[in-house]
């Protein structure tokens, strides 16, 4: 069974080893794609105290989230994403492929763009606008469920009504250890457990429809350091893990790590241990 959700902590200075502008923006694509792959439901970003560049981070994964149709209402011209059409397409559900093409049933991201007292206008990338019966606040992001295309009528629908993926969030936190929560807490470490085949099943029952949390740690300062600093034990966390041993670089990057992390624990999250 999978997680009930499954949350990523990245530092606020993940991107502090990229030359330029254009290297932090596909430094940070790279985690969007991870993050959208691997079905991540938030990111947090702690801060940390070698570069707090969090404000930059927090626009460039919020951009690659929201579909392209949206980003015009959503996202000014600002210098932080002068590059973020570099970031690859995440092609996730709520991103379509083929956005003219819409049923009845099909569930669609929009942004309001026209307000009565009687209901309101909503862009879902089509060349018309999706009526809904309810006002709503202008400009705001919603998502939609097709109740008719002749006329284009929809009704508002709740994530958890949502059964496809559809994207993560973006929250930001002042220090790693405020944003360990509840659920099942995963630091990741060199200095940690090696994952083998008996971890794996364990953490499935563990994580099963569970809130699982995992923690990277930063460029220039492990997991360890960082909890020092903000003295917080490391027992707050139930599980400590290397998901990279023996590796053979000095060195593993934020977005390496997390590609790394999220497939091998995928393997539990997907009951392959099943005898179904």
């Amino acid at each position: 069974m999978k997680p009930g959700s499954l949350s990523i902590l990245l530092p606020s200075s993940l991107a502090i080893d990229a030359s330029d502008l254009r290297s932090k923006t596909l430094k940070i694509g790279q985690i969007a794609r991870a993050a959208s792959v691997f079905r991540v439901d938030r990111i947090v970003i702690y801060r940390d105290s070698d570069l707090d560049e969090t404000e930059k981070i927090e626009k460039i994964l919020r951009y690659a989230e929201t579909p392209q149709y949206l980003r015009k209402y959503l996202f000014p011209l600002i210098d932080d994403l002068r590059y973020a059409g570099a970031i690859p397409p995440l092609k996730t559900p709520h991103h379509p492929v083929d956005a003219k093409n819409i049923e009845i049933g099909d569930v669609r991201v929009g942004v309001v763009v026209r307000v009565h007292e009687n209901g309101s206008w909503v862009d879902i990338g089509l060349k018309r606008y999706a009526f809904l019966d309810v006002p709503l606040q202008k400009g705001g992001r919603v998502d939609v469920r097709i109740v008719s295309t002749k006329p284009l009528k929809a009704v508002p629908v709740r994530r958890d009504e949502i059964t496809e993926y559809w994207g993560y969030s973006v929250t930001r936190t002042d220090s790693l250890s405020s944003a360990i929560g509840s659920g099942v807490r995963i630091a990741t470490t060199r200095y940690g457990k090696i994952i083998d085949i008996d971890l794996l099943k364990e953490l499935r029952e563990r994580c099963a429809a569970e809130d699982v949390m995992i923690v990277f740690g930063a460029p220039h300062k492990g997991i360890v350091e960082i909890m020092n600093e903000e003295r917080t034990p490391m027992s707050q966390f139930d599980y400590v893990l290397n998901t990279l041993p023996d590796q053979g670089a000095e060195t593993v990057r934020v977005e390496e790590a997390v590609i790394a992390t999220l497939a091998i624990l995928n393997i539990s999250f997907i009951d392959p241990f099943s005898s179904e």
